[in-house]
């Protein structure tokens, strides 16, 4: 081997540094290197990876290089070295020592990545370190099991013991159904048992469509018993998705059995019934203002009670029945499923109220009112009986004309919810007041002129009439505006303040009737120059209708003041029992309550009173009107509209000595006269001729009554045939 030779591999695999500068290459022989060359065409390959191919092919290569040339790192052999490095076999770096292509597509291919060098090895650990690593490892994992199964425990525990009932309930509602069983609403009946509102069972024909694969036959079938339109039950009947239907809303006895009928007969699968009541009235709208009325349809108000007004209202609680309920297991549709047992609870039927209104007396009232609001053109009546021992009401009616000039009782219970100035009835509070306290007895005189100057109003009597002396019978009896505003004068403003809130005005007088309202009483305080004139004599106050019949019931009670009452009993239904009595106090000594009755029996008898006697009884009682104040009127005057009109109450209040009844009867603008003794006394007469009728209460006359000395009227106060209208007040004058 030649040093060419020896150089010639170091050559190739440093690149040509393994050589000095100054070598020179032996000269080739062209025979070899063209035999060799043409070998490699042929077969298109070198002689092989082994020594004796390198040899034979860096023999070649140095063949063709010119004789003489130095030895230099130039392309030929950097091509070899890169040949040799990417693997191409030797042939290929012959082949580019004359192809040029070929060199140039190798620079352009892109290099291999670079492996990643492989991350160095930790070194093994020790026997102790690796038990030691075990046992925290094994620790940690128990720990955190320790911690899991704590925590599975306690949710656990939470729903078995904390949350058991909550549990329960969840898993109750997925498995148990219910079906609610509706509760009667309780009844309402008067004093004797008549049913005044009652809830009667009318059930709805419903329908589960899922259960329904022929609607349009069904439809057939049910449309001519329901009296329903077909193409509306088989809307109903076919609609996709829904379980319940309701096919005809409360339908009488009849019709259930005709539909039970037709589901036997022609298999009608998913129609049933759902029980609920109806509120009926048997007596239509009999006592309709006292009774009230319920939501329709069984619904409720915002604070879910059923009953509108009246008592209906004020006994919602008690009147509300408690539904029941059947419960039973259900499958996943909700239905029920057959064989497992059901659990009733049965419905509680509300609590039945007796009232103490008589139905009769209630009737008859109301009638009464009609006719005589027709007949003298008014706008409405009010008429209030009682008993005045025990302070039941045994009749309650309000009666109004319609926009359409019908007349009809109203639906608000107007005897307690409406206020009026009570003018001349509130005469006999005054005198009674002024005798309890010693100041003047029924025989006492005053002199008593025709008008008085109170303050800066003058006040007058309705007839002229000379400076006249009058007792206090004849002052009551004639309804002298001034011989009254003199007693109250001595009485003073306290006392008459007293004794009007001791008669019960100003509140609502502990009685158990709805909508009541307090009346309006100015306090003393606020009392003007005139208020002593004006109030004795009833202007300036405000009272109900029950509220001054009350009042009058303190005369007719001997001195003792009973709330009025309209609770009779209730039954619960375990059985009927009695409400308790009404709050009593004293008000007036017996003697002056006999002997005001006994002067008030004289204004029946021989004053302005005589349209209310009762043929065979001693009557007792008041005649008044008084002007309505009216509002957005005469600004001048108060009680002028603004057409100049007055408009009046009329009323008449009293009762029969010895028959423990008492009436009151106001009558509202009526056209054929404004004098309560010509409008409310009549009917006052009537009321009391059936109560005493429907009673069987006998004459009072024949038990022989004690007479008091109440003094007969003086000839002056005989002459005196008109009655007060009202205010008789003319301010400014002197």
């Amino acid at each position: 081997m030649t040093r060419s030779d020896d150089y010639g591999g170091l050559d190739d695999f440093f690149g040509g540094s393994a050589r000095s500068a100054t070598m020179t290459v032996p000269k080739a022989d062209p025979s070899r290197t063209s035999a060799a060359s043409r070998a490699r065409r042929v077969d298109g390959r070198s002689s092989g990876p082994g020594p004796s191919g390198r040899s034979a092919g860096r023999s070649a290569a140095r063949a063709v290089r010119r004789p003489g040339a130095t030895t230099r790192p130039r392309a030929r052999s950097t091509a070899r070295t890169d040949s040799r490095i990417d693997g191409t076999p030797d042939r290929t770096r012959a082949r580019a020592v004359g192809a040029m292509p070929l060199q140039e597509a190798r620079r352009r291919r892109p290099l291999p990545k670079a492996r990643p060098l492989p991350k160095p090895r930790p070194p093994a650990l020790d026997e102790h370190t690796a038990t030691r690593r075990s046992r925290r490892r094994l620790l940690w994992f128990v720990a955190v099991m320790c911690v899991l199964a704590a925590a599975i425990g306690a949710r656990i525990t939470d729903l078995q013991v904390s949350d058991r009932d909550q549990s329960v309930a969840y898993g109750a509602r997925l498995r148990d159904g219910y079906r609610v069983i509706p509760a009667g609403r309780g009844a309402i009946f008067d004093r004797s048992g008549n049913a005044l509102a009652l809830s009667v069972a009318m059930p709805n024909v419903v329908a589960d469509p899922a259960a329904i694969t022929d609607p349009v036959r069904v439809a057939d079938v049910l449309a001519p018993v329901l009296e329903a339109d077909r193409t509306e039950l088989i809307d109903k009947l076919g609609v996709e998705g829904s379980r319940y239907q309701v096919l005809a809303p409360t339908v009488d006895r009849e019709t259930v059995d005709a539909v039970k009928a037709a589901i036997e007969q022609h298999d009608l699968p998913g129609i049933d019934f759902e029980e609920q009541f109806v509120r009926q009235n048997p007596s239509d709208r009999l006592a309709r203002n006292v009774v009230g009325r319920t939501y329709e349809g069984g619904r409720v108000d915002a604070e879910g009670r059923q009953g509108q007004t009246g008592i209906e209202l004020a006994l919602d609680e008690s009147l509300t029945g408690t539904a029941g309920r059947v419960t039973f297991e259900k499958d996943p549709n909700g239905n029920p499923i057959a064989g497992t047992p059901e659990h009733v609870e049965p419905a509680v039927p509300g609590t039945d109220v007796y009232l103490t209104l008589d139905q009769t007396l209630q009737h008859s009232a109301e009638q009464a009112l009609i006719e005589q609001v027709r007949s003298t053109g008014a706008q409405q009546a009010m008429a209030v009986m009682t008993r005045p021992s025990t302070g039941e009401v045994l009749a309650m009616a309000s009666v109004a004309r319609n926009d359409d000039d019908t007349i009809t009782n109203t639906g608000d219970n107007r005897p307690v919810t409406t206020v009026f100035e009570p003018g001349s009835v509130n005469k006999m509070i005054t005198i009674a007041g002024a005798m309890e306290e010693g100041l003047l007895g029924p025989d006492t005189v005053i002199d008593v002129p025709d008008h008085l100057q109170v303050a800066d109003h003058l006040f007058r009597d309705h007839d002229p009439h000379p400076t006249v002396p009058w007792s206090t019978t004849d002052i009551l009896v004639t309804s002298s505006n001034v011989g009254t505003i003199k007693i109250a004068q001595r009485l003073g403003a306290e006392g008459v303040d007293e004794y009007l809130r001791r008669f019960g005005f100003g509140t609502a007088g502990g009685s158990d009737i709805p909508g009541e309202v307090n009346g309006l009483m100015l306090p003393l305080e606020n009392w003007s120059g005139t208020s002593i004139g004006a109030i004795p004599i009833g202007q300036g106050i405000s009272v109900t209708a029950l509220q001054m019949l009350a009042a009058y019931n303190v005369i007719a009670n001997d001195g003792v003041y009973v709330a009025p009452k309209l609770i009779s009993a209730t039954d619960d239904g375990s059985g009927v029992k009695p409400s308790e009595p009404s709050d009593q106090r004293r008000v007036i000594s017996t003697e002056t309550a006999v002997d005001v009755r006994q002067m008030l029996s004289k204004v029946v008898s021989d004053g302005t009173g005589a349209p209310a006697q009762v043929p065979g009884y001693t009557a007792f009682g008041k005649t008044g009107t008084a002007r309505i104040p009216q509002f957005g009127g005469d600004p001048e005057d108060a009680y002028k509209d603004e057409h100049g009109r007055y408009h009046y109450e009329s009323s008449f209040v009293g009762g029969i000595d010895g028959a423990d009844l008492t009436i009151i009867v106001t009558v509202q603008d009526a056209k054929t006269s404004i004098y309560g003794s010509q409008l409310a006394g009549p009917v006052f007469s009537h009321l009391a001729s059936l109560a005493l009728r429907r009673d069987q209460i006998p004459p009072p006359a024949l038990t022989d009554p004690a007479d008091r000395g109440i003094p007969e009227l003086s000839a002056t106060a005989r002459q005196i045939q008109g009655e007060d209208p009202g205010l008789a007040v003319e301010p400014g004058q002197d």
